[in-house]
């Protein structure tokens, strides 16, 4: 299989029309956050104790997305196997993402996708909409990257109430100021407490 990308949790492999995602180990998450961060060459505790945070946290998720039903479309049909996972190839949102219009009609659909995840008890953590999202050969809104959900409604209060969705690298870096001030108007308008207690539902468990 041909490796076509690294995040911070997971190696990526291309494999037809679908992905096959391996976890990163400890020294490559070190990586990463010396990439992103630097200063971590001057505190090499605190990156050890970020790499291991990652690791476990990413261990929990893993643990609860087996142990729960919700709708697999949503989460681009993961298929666990031994060491690896198997998920539902799909373009990166980012790509439509560039021309003004079209994000207009993308930021609705990725807010809609956000309150269908909620309606299946679960939620991203960082809304990274650029990059931990995609659209799918329906034209559908998929959550790509798994390693960063809750499945805790606190986490999402908090969210909200911190309005997380500034703090991202998509929102800093990633998308356009136009684009931008747009996804933040919305957000604030639609990601609200209220919204959260009209659409969240506990996810059942499996077993």
């Amino acid at each position: 299989m041909k490796k076509i990308g690294r995040g911070l949790q997971f190696n990526v492999y291309e494999k037809g029309n679908k992905v096959v995602k391996t976890p990163t180990s400890k020294f490559q998450i070190k990586l990463k956050l010396l990439l992103w961060t630097p200063s971590y060459l001057l505190k090499l505790f605190e990156l050890e104790i970020q790499a291991k945070r990652i690791i476990n946290e990413r261990e929990e998720v893993l643990q609860e997305i087996q142990r729960r039903r919700f709708e697999p479309s949503l989460l681009a049909h993961l298929i666990f196997r031994e060491n690896e996972i198997e998920q539902d190839r799909v373009t990166p949102l980012k790509q439509y993402l560039r021309d003004y219009k079209t994000a207009k009609e993308k930021i609705e659909e990725y807010i809609n996708f956000i309150f269908d995840c909620w309606k299946n008890g679960f939620s991203e953590r960082t809304y990274n909409l650029t990059i931990n999202n995609g659209v799918n050969s329906n034209d559908d809104i998929v959550l790509m990257d798994f390693g960063e959900i809750t499945f805790r409604k606190s986490d999402v209060e908090r969210a909200i109430k911190t309005k997380r969705w500034r703090r991202s690298w998509s929102f800093k870096r990633d998308i356009e100021n136009s684009i931008r001030r747009y996804y933040d108007k919305q957000m604030l308008r639609r990601l609200t407490l209220s919204n959260l207690n009209k659409h969240w539902k506990e996810a059942p468990t499996l077993h």
